[in-house]
């Protein structure tokens, strides 16, 4: 039966009825015209509830690990501007964070506000759903783990495919590293690079391969090569000039073998405390090296010091927040019988370039360029938002991306920020458990977990067509085929033993 502390309950009514208590305050200042009062304090509310919601994650920080990833991530990237904003400029707020008044900067923060505690509040009302799962970690360990015995089988199938996929998805990435370094980051948004079609299709593998891998929850000499494998992937992916990659990669990896330690005895963990100490100084390394990649590929001057380096990084990567302020500021110009496609063009996309939905209903693929003949007829709401605020950057390459939460705002309105938020929130609940589930679910898990960190600056439902896509779902269907009928030749029981136990960091022949 869920049970709830004494001591939790009193820390969250009056972390939460702060906060509470500072929105009211607020927004009864909107009443009486002081909307630049109404800002600063809906500010400090703001701050209140993100130690109200850290504070009630930590207590379980092993199973709400997954969370907190997406509260920091949610911080930063939608946030980052406004604190640095706020803290070092306070007078220039407005024209920084790009508001054309206060009422507008207040409901554009409000917005934000409102969807960070949706995901939390709907996260926390799904834990009598997922109890079962979660006390079964905590009371059983690993023995909360689905077994299967073709599980061996499947972790030896997809290791050998990440290392063939490997060759030509190095050969892709590299491909683009060279033109960006010869025409310019802005170049990979605005030209296509021409890329065998073999080639590109044996790579589509590389990605799920490790993905399947592990989830078959490999021991630690297992893990040491395909480890190396993708680990160079995430730092060629610098290459690029795109930072996302490797951080989103790094943070899914870091939940994993979080979730993998909370079903280990306390000596077995992989992530101690000094692990930790360790992460958090090279976390600050990281933050430094990105943003210096950032005024690289921006000819911008590199000479500055590592206070200053890691302001500018929450601030450059803050930026997101001004899709949802540009979007309040022009939310006039949005067609409401047609502004709910925004939300959901993945799937339009989807029908567009699949071959099958393609051929079926004789659709043309959507080709993603930056030039007037695709904004004026894309319902992508990143191209038709920057180019509504500035066409000349929009046209030179440049942009401001998108949100889901300026996409669901656009799209139904508050309740679609509310609905929208609900299910990220029901879904990194079932992120909690997602170790004890099979190695399908676990697989699909990983890849979503990796959408969903940087969902604040993505399309609402991009994660969907990304990790159910047809090439996935087909590759999962082939490697469990395979192990069946490797199966058959041998005795998978057998091999499952002699393999070692499982979610053991034990040495394993």
């Amino acid at each position: 039966m869920l049970k709830i502390k004494t001591s939790d309950f009193l820390r969250d009514t009056i972390l939460f009825g702060i906060t509470i208590l500072l929105m009211f305050a607020a927004n009864l200042m909107t009443v009486f015209g002081r909307a630049e009062a109404a800002v600063d304090v809906l500010f400090f509310a703001f701050i209140m509830m993100n130690v109200a919601i850290i504070s009630s994650l930590i207590v379980n920080i092993r199973r709400d690990f997954a969370l907190l990833i997406f509260v920091g991530a949610y911080n930063i990237l939608l946030l980052g501007r406004v604190y640095t904003s706020w803290f070092g400029y306070h007078h220039k707020l407005l024209m920084l964070l790009e508001a054309d008044d206060f009422p507008k900067l207040f409901q554009s923060l409000q917005i934000v506000a409102l969807s960070l505690f949706c995901v939390y509040a709907v996260y926390r009302a799904m834990g009598p759903f997922f109890y079962r799962r979660e006390s079964a970690i905590q009371t059983k360990g690993i023995h909360a783990v689905t077994r299967n015995d073709l599980n061996p089988i499947i972790r030896q199938i997809s290791a050998v495919v990440l290392y063939i996929s490997s060759v030509p998805f190095f050969y892709i990435l590299f491909t683009s590293g060279l033109a960006v370094l010869r025409d310019g980051y802005l170049s990979s948004y605005t030209n296509t690079a021409s890329i065998p079609s073999a080639v590109s299709r044996l790579s589509m593998f590389f990605v799920p391969a490790f993905a399947v891998f592990l989830a078959t929850l490999p021991g630690k000499n297992q893990m040491k090569l395909p480890l190396a494998v993708y680990g160079a992937y995430m730092l060629a992916s610098l290459l690029t000039g795109r930072r996302n990659t490797i951080v989103t990669e790094a943070l899914m990896l870091i939940a994993y073998f979080v979730l993998r330690d909370s079903m280990l005895e306390k000596e077995k963990r992989v992530l101690k405390k000094r692990t930790v100490a360790y992460g958090g100084v090279f976390g600050i390394a990281a933050m430094y090296l990105l943003q210096l990649l950032a005024l690289i590929r921006a000819g911008l001057d590199t000479d500055r010091g590592l206070g200053e380096m890691l302001v500018s990084f929450i601030d450059s990567q803050g930026a997101s927040f001004r899709v949802v302020v540009q979007t309040v500021n022009h939310i006039d110009l949005f067609n409401p019988s047609t502004a709910y496609w925004y939300l959901f063009y993945p799937f339009e996309l989807f029908v567009h370039n699949n071959i099958v939905t393609k051929t079926l209903f004789g659709l043309t693929p959507i080709i993603e360029v930056q030039n007037t003949e695709f904004v004026r007829t894309t319902h992508n709401f990143g191209h038709a938002l920057t180019f509504m605020v500035d066409p000349d950057r929009y046209l030179s390459g440049g942009g401001f991306g998108t949100s889901y939460v300026a996409e669901a705002y656009v799209a139904y309105g508050i309740l679609g920020v509310v609905l929208v938020s609900a299910m990220i929130g029901v879904i990194f609940r079932f992120f909690s458990s997602l170790l004890t589930r099979s190695w399908v679910t676990i697989a699909f898990g990983l890849l979503a977990l990796k959408n969903f960190v940087y969902i604040p600056r993505n399309f609402a439902f991009l994660w969907v067509t990304e990790v159910f896509n047809i090439t996935y779902i087909c590759f999962f269907v082939g490697i469990y085929l395979a192990a069946l009928l490797i199966a058959k030749g041998t005795h998978a029981r057998s091999l499952s033993h002699a393999r070692g136990g499982w979610l053991t960091w034990e040495e394993q022949p």
